[in-house]
């Protein structure tokens, strides 16, 4: 994909756009039309089956809730078909049991999620089958504030026609009357009797159900609504219905609930706890019409059980409902898992959700639209970043979507707010792929530039360096600070006598690509081998943060590197001569400004630096012999580097003008890596300190002692290695010995000139 940057840009925010219009879109489409048939999808359009799953993770990660109603299921269970036989049964059985939750229970309503239409009349003699019915109506009659089932559900019509039920966003125009639900095959005409309330849902979906029925005729309400009413002592008269919410006034003027409609007509649940949980009562059917007897014409003791039985059911609300699996009224549910569990515990989270007003609430759909949007450009825009900053914009990114989440999350929990999940991560996924995508294209296209540009006169690992960097090569010299690093084998034409060139070829080569592996991987550019040598820059061509600090921290590093690998060559018997296990390396480095870039003939290129700092890189790396140490660093190095961390420890070693400057520079020894520093090393160092303070006052007689105190524990003292044949102390020592016998002249300023480099 070669896309020239001038278009890049504007069409990658096409995609961007293209994408969150489609994710938006997806998240709309309401309703399916099928020939035939429609499917109702829900506030979350096609996405709905993916967004349930994440309401599901919110409903458990909230947790049960508390309801102001008092509800008991009264089941029809396995048990109570063992007892009572088969379903249907005699209507009579339900007259005894609803007269015994009002007369001994005291119960306020009951609802029932049966359908006593004819089609449900059971397989008995004509006359036994309407006395069960009688039953049935007088106990409606009596107790009165029973509400019994009625759907649209089992009727058939045409294809080609409306469903069964009348929705409102579903009626065409020149549709012809629109008929009742089926409903209970006896006399039901309010109060007297009892009240009608609507059980559909939206097909198998128990998420929405809709809350009223609109016919030429009548206006019927759902179950749970009806039961409300009744727990509130109010009548249907209560309802209000505007176009996006149902209102239900007291007599008072008040507002007992507002029940928030989803296009126009139908109801989310809201979930408080799971089926068989323990904030439900559940009896089974069979035990409330024996108890109920009981407490009849039992024997004292029995109408004393009875009385126990019945009393936590004061002033509760009812459901009766189909619980055994043969009777087929289950579906999977929200809290449920992905076990089926008795459908009329919909009706249950319904009345709770009515009386307590904890509705589920959603965002408008523009709001929606303006968050998908948003997490998509976000998602975008982080993927696009330069390449030294795609870690921590990847982490960005996907935090940012993290967070999103995690708010949809706690916002459910304490406002019952539903933001949409799928759409706006699905978007910034997409988004951030679409992103990746163009940086990656954009990537290889800058590689092969810079490869072909540069691949015939730089070495392959400066090339691959300065693609990575995701910076714009320059061409020529450039100003830039930088670290510069040398190092040299001390010693090394000892080696040269003593090995053959196989030898030597396989030392070095062993030593050296021990030495680059570790400087690469604290940011050094390595610029070039010289023999034994090794020449390397901090900070460019690409950029290292904390250079000067990274390369105090890689010399130690070689250091430890090299006391390996001198255990090893020594193990390795009379394979190496024994100078080769007691190789040490010296290192100078120096922070500044130098001149960077590619330099050389017209013919032949190198990237390398120049420049004064340059040079006092390479004379420190050559005096540091001069005071027996094998790290020396300037001042700016030092400082530059504790500026960054104090990973390393240091100690003041000379002022002094190096051959061929005019201008003194501060020389230290990089000591150790804090982590290493033992006691010894610590006292040495105080009483080096204290003598070179001493020295500096020309105090020299107290800087004698000090420097003959200081060399007895110092490290590289000759007996410790005998490579070393200086110390610092040592020198310093004989340096205050000459000015104490020869004081100097003038103004004394402590700066001492090397004659050598």
């Amino acid at each position: 994909m070669n896309l020239h940057k001038n278009i890049r840009k504007p069409l990658f925010i096409l995609i961007v756009v293209g994408l969150c219009t489609a994710w938006s879109l997806l998240s709309q489409v309401q309703m399916l039309r099928l020939p035939g048939s429609e499917t109702f999808l829900g506030p979350d359009g096609a996405l709905a089956f993916l967004e349930n799953y994440t309401i599901d993770a919110r409903l458990s990660f909230r947790g049960p809730i508390e309801a102001p109603v008092n509800l008991t299921y009264v089941d029809v269970d396995s048990e109570s078909i063992r007892r009572l036989g088969n379903f249907p049964w005699n209507r009579e059985f339900f007259a005894l049991a609803l007269d015994a939750l009002f007369q001994q229970g005291g119960v306020k309503a009951a609802g029932l999620d049966f359908v006593f239409s004819n089609a449900g009349v059971p397989a008995l003699g004509r006359e036994e089958a309407e006395k069960g019915t009688r039953a049935l109506g007088k106990a409606i009659h009596t107790n009165k504030n029973i509400v019994l089932a009625a759907t649209y559900g089992t009727k058939n019509r045409p294809l080609g026609e409306i469903s069964s039920f009348p929705f409102a966003f579903e009626i065409r125009y020149g549709k012809s009357e629109i008929g009742p639900p089926e409903l209970p095959a006896f006399p039901v005409v309010g109060p007297t009797w009892g009240h009608i309330g609507l059980i559909d849902t939206v097909g198998e979906d128990v998420r929405y159900l809709p809350f009223f029925a609109k016919t030429d005729l009548h206006l019927y309400y759902p179950m749970s609504l009806n039961l409300a009413l009744i727990h509130w002592g109010l009548d249907s008269s209560a309802v209000k219905i505007e176009k996006d919410r149902m209102l239900v006034v007291a007599k008072d003027g008040s507002v007992k609930a507002k029940i928030p409609l989803v296009m126009g007509q139908l109801v989310e649940p809201n979930w408080f706890n799971a089926w068989y949980s323990e904030a439900d009562r559940h009896l089974s059917i069979v035990d409330v019409i024996a108890f109920g007897q009981a407490a009849k014409t039992g024997t004292p003791e029995e109408q004393e059980l009875a009385k126990k039985f019945f009393e936590p059911l004061r002033d509760s609300v009812v459901l009766i409902g189909p619980v055994d699996p043969l009777l087929k009224d289950l579906s999977v549910m929200p809290l449920s898992g992905q076990n089926p569990v008795p459908r009329v515990s919909v009706h249950g989270n319904l009345l709770k959700t009515i009386t307590s007003e904890k509705f589920l609430h959603r965002l408008p759909q523009a709001a929606n639209v303006a968050i998908i949007f948003v997490l998509g450009f976000c998602a975008a825009a982080f993927s696009l970043v330069p390449e030294r900053f795609a870690r921590s914009s990847k982490f960005l990114g996907g935090a940012i979507v993290l967070l999103y989440i995690g708010a949809a999350f706690v916002l459910f929990q304490h406002y019952e707010l539903l933001l949409p999940i799928i759409a706006p991560v699905g978007a910034a996924i997409s988004c951030g792929f679409a992103g990746a995508f163009l940086q990656l294209s954009s990537q290889e296209e800058q590689k092969r530039r810079i490869k072909d540009m540069f691949g015939t006169y730089l070495s392959p690992a400066l090339v691959e360096r300065m693609v990575n960097s995701g910076d714009e090569p320059q061409l020529g010299g450039v100003d830039a600070e930088i670290t510069a690093f040398f190092s040299d084998v001390a010693g090394f034409s000892g080696f040269s006598e003593l090995l053959t060139p196989q030898q030597l070829v396989a030392l070095m080569n062993e030593y050296l690509t021990a030495m680059t592996d570790i400087l690469m991987e604290q940011g050094c550019y390595v610029d070039k081998y010289i023999g034994d040598a090794i020449v390397g820059i901090y900070n460019a061509p690409a950029p290292v943060e904390n250079h000067a600090l990274r390369a105090c921290v890689a010399s130690q590093l070689l250091r430890q590197r090299l006391a390996e690998l001198r255990k090893k060559w020594i193990s390795e018997g009379d394979k190496w001569p024994s100078i080769v296990g007691q190789m040490r390396m010296r290192m100078g480095m120096n922070t500044g400004f130098a001149t960077v870039g590619n330099m050389g003939s017209s013919r032949r290129f190198n990237y390398t630096m120049m420049g004064d700092t340059v040079n006092l890189a390479a004379r420190c790396e050559s005096g540091a012999k001069s005071y027996g140490v094998y790290t020396m660093v300037t001042g700016e190095t030092r400082r530059a580097a504790e500026a960054a961390g104090d990973d390393c420890i240091f100690r003041f070693l000379d002022k002094i003008i190096v051959k061929g400057r005019s201008e003194p520079a501060e020389m230290h020894e990089i000591v150790c890596l804090r982590s290493n520093i033992n006691d010894e090393s610590k006292e040495c160092i105080k009483i080096y300190d204290e003598g070179t303070a001493h020295y500096l006052a020309q105090e020299w007689d107290r800087a004698i002692a000090a420097f003959e105190r200081s060399s007895r524990l110092e490290w590289n003292r000759p007996e410790l290695n005998p490579d070393s044949h200086e110390t610092p102390s040592t020198v310093m020592l004989a340096r205050a010995l000459r000015l104490k016998a020869n004081p100097p002249q003038g103004i004394w300023t402590g700066v001492y000139k090397m004659e050598t480099k």
